[in-house]
Formats: structure tokens, C-alpha cells, sequence
């Protein structure tokens, strides 16, 4: 029963918004980075609370100064004989002005399939606005949320987020984010009872990202 609650919340958090592989804003012209997403909702495990070791790997392009598209595979995903891939595109609306920060669309489509038993596929839409403050020279402040909507229910998910992105070397960056995942869907009850929900709504998860240039 444990492992099956522990399957529920990982593909629960796939209709909500996994991984934090988009970008923050967008990349340089021309250039190409390595991708990689660590982390899920909060879920009771042997006594203690963990985020769900969910992960992503994949690539972002930058198509223009203002344009940088992106796609993941869902490695987490095959140990469940699941396909689960993910594509978009990123863009800035807003250059950082003052007090105003920086304003960035982002589109994206996750598509789920359980290729191994046969049944069906399944796309999910989602638009995320965030906005973020330099912070010195190379970090980033962000926040922002992700808003994803399920057309068999029609049912729409609201993921608020807030986080950092550093440097730590050269050509690598790193982000820790933490999301309230589907904050506007009840959980009083069932898998996420009493783990991380906030006022008994959704479910808080927390990420962690890497970036790296291959300029």
C-alpha cells in the first residue's frame, strides 16, 4: 500500500508542473545548454518528509535574443514503463526597468504515454508568466506560476512558484525552487493529507536545477 500511495503521488505530480527545466529568461542567440530537473511534491517517506526524486534531462536553444526553445525527457517516468516528454518555448515580454522586473512567457505541452500497456496518450498545455531581478552581476531572483489545464476533466492547475539561479562555475548554473503545486485543488484528503498542502490546498514540492553551456 506504501508504494502504491508513494506511484499515486508521482503521477499525480505529473499533471501539475515537474521540474523546473524552462528557462528563467531568455538564453543568448545561438548558444545550447544541457538541462536537468531534480525534485516533486513533499511525500512521506520511512518517517521523514522528501520531495519526490523526479527527473528531467534535456536541451534549451537560444532561436533569437528573445526566443529560446526547450524540450525534456521524463526519466523518472520510464522506471514506471511511462513515456513522458516535454517541449517549448520561452520569450521575453518586459526588460528588467527599476522596480519592474523582467516579464517572460512560457509555453509549453507535456505529453504522457504508457507505451508499454498500450493505453492512452494524453497532452497537457501549459502557460507560466515569471518575473525576475538581477541579483549582482549573474544571479537570479524569480517567481512566478505555471498554470496547466487537463482536457479530459477540464480541469485547471494553478502552481505558483518562487526561486534562485546561481552560477557555480563558468559554464554551469544552479536553481532551487519551491512550487505550491495545484494550490487551487482540494487535498484535505487521500495521498497528500497532511504532508505539505497549505490550508489543505495542493501541495508544497521543492527543485533542484542545473544548467550547463556547451558555447
Amino acid at each position: 500500500m506504501k508504494f502504491y500511495n508513494t506511484l499515486t503521488i508521482i503521477i499525480i505530480s505529473l499533471f501539475v508542473g515537474c521540474g523546473i527545466t524552462q528557462p528563467i529568461r531568455p538564453i543568448e542567440e545561438g548558444s545550447t545548454e544541457v538541462i536537468a530537473s531534480l525534485g516533486g511534491p513533499i511525500i512521506p517517506f520511512g518517517g521523514i518528509a522528501i520531495p519526490v526524486p523526479y527527473l528531467n534531462l534535456g536541451a534549451m536553444y537560444g532561436y533569437t535574443s528573445d526566443l529560446t526553445l526547450y524540450g525534456n525527457a521524463h526519466v523518472t517516468a520510464l522506471l514506471f514503463k511511462d513515456v513522458g516528454l516535454d517541449g517549448g518555448f520561452s520569450t521575453r515580454l518586459f526588460f528588467e526597468t527599476g522596480v519592474l522586473p523582467e516579464i517572460t512567457l512560457n509555453g509549453r505541452a507535456y505529453f504522457f504515454w504508457d507505451a508499454f500497456r498500450g493505453n492512452t496518450m494524453r497532452l497537457y498545455p501549459t502557460g507560466t508568466l515569471t518575473g525576475s531581478y538581477l541579483v549582482g552581476e549573474y544571479s537570479l531572483f524569480y517567481f512566478g506560476a505555471d498554470n496547466l489545464y487537463q482536457f479530459s476533466n477540464s480541469d485547471l492547475f494553478v502552481s505558483p512558484f518562487i526561486g534562485y539561479s546561481f552560477p557555480i562555475s563558468n559554464t554551469m548554473e544552479m536553481q532551487i525552487e519551491s512550487k505550491w503545486m495545484a494550490m487551487n485543488r482540494n487535498t484535505c484528503h487521500g495521498v497528500f493529507e497532511g504532508v505539505a498542502s497549505i490550508s489543505g490546498r495542493g501541495n508544497v514540492g521543492l527543485f533542484f536545477g542545473l544548467q550547463y553551456s556547451l558555447k
